[in-house]
C-alpha cells in the first residue's frame, strides 16, 4: 500500500470553544505578566518592547487568535522552521526557511508555537536568538507534549494551555503532509 492510499480517522479532541477559552487565558498571563508595557495612549505604541514571533505555518491561527487579546504594544514577525517533512515524527534535521527581520536586541521575545513535543527545533531556535541578545525569552504554546521531549531539550514553555500525550494531532494549523491545517477544531489523526 503506498502512502497515497492510507486512510486516517478523525476524533475530536479540542473543541473551538476550548481553544477559545484556551488562548484568552494564555493572552490574561502574558498581560499579566508584562502590565508594566501597558500604554495609556497610541503615541507610546512607537517603541514596543514585546516582540511576537509566529512559527510558520502551523502557530499562524494560534497567534492570530491569541494577540487579539493581548493589550500590550507587540510586534509579530515570523519564523519558518521545517522539521517534519511529510511524516508524522520528526526528522530530527531542523531547517530555518525563512528567519526573522526584526531586531530583538534587548527586547522581550515570546515565541508562539501551537504545539511543543520534541523541543528539539525550539531549543534549535531558541538557542540562535540567543546570539542577538534578547532581554528575554519565552514560549507560548497551545499544546505541551511533554512526554515526547527528546532528552537533550532543554524546553519547558512558559505558557502552556494543555498538557497533551503521544497522540498525533490536526487542525487549526497543525497538519499531516500539508492537509487538515485549516479545520476549526483539533483532532487526533489515527490511521485504518
Amino acid at each position: 500500500m503506498s502512502k497515497t492510499d492510507k486512510k486516517y480517522k478523525l476524533t475530536p479532541y479540542l473543541s473551538k470553544q476550548k481553544i477559545d477559552a484556551l488562548c484568552k487565558d494564555l493572552a490574561e498571563q502574558i498581560n499579566e505578566d508584562y502590565k508594566d508595557f501597558v500604554v495609556k495612549g497610541p503615541e507610546d505604541h512607537t517603541s514596543p518592547q514585546l516582540i511576537a514571533i509566529c512559527i510558520l505555518k502551523g502557530s499562524l491561527f494560534f497567534i492570530a487568535d491569541i494577540l487579539r487579546h493581548i493589550k500590550i504594544p507587540f510586534i509579530v514577525d515570523f519564523v519558518k522552521l521545517s522539521s517534519y517533512g511529510k511524516g508524522m515524527k520528526s526528522s530530527g534535521t531542523i531547517t530555518i526557511l525563512q528567519d526573522i527581520s526584526t531586531d530583538i536586541y534587548g527586547k522581550h521575545v515570546i515565541i508562539f508555537d501551537e504545539i511543543v513535543d520534541s523541543g528539539r527545533t525550539l531549543s534549535f531556535y531558541i538557542e540562535r536568538l540567543r546570539s542577538a541578545e534578547p532581554k528575554s525569552i519565552k514560549v507560548c504554546t497551545l499544546i505541551d507534549k511533554k512526554i515526547c521531549r527528546s532528552p537533550e531539550s532543554k524546553i519547558d514553555a512558559d505558557y502552556v494551555g494543555i498538557n497533551a500525550g503521544e497522540e498525533f494531532l490536526v487542525g487549526y494549523g497543525l497538519d499531516h503532509a500539508e492537509q487538515y491545517r485549516n479545520l476549526a477544531e483539533i483532532y487526533q489523526l489515527k490511521e485504518i
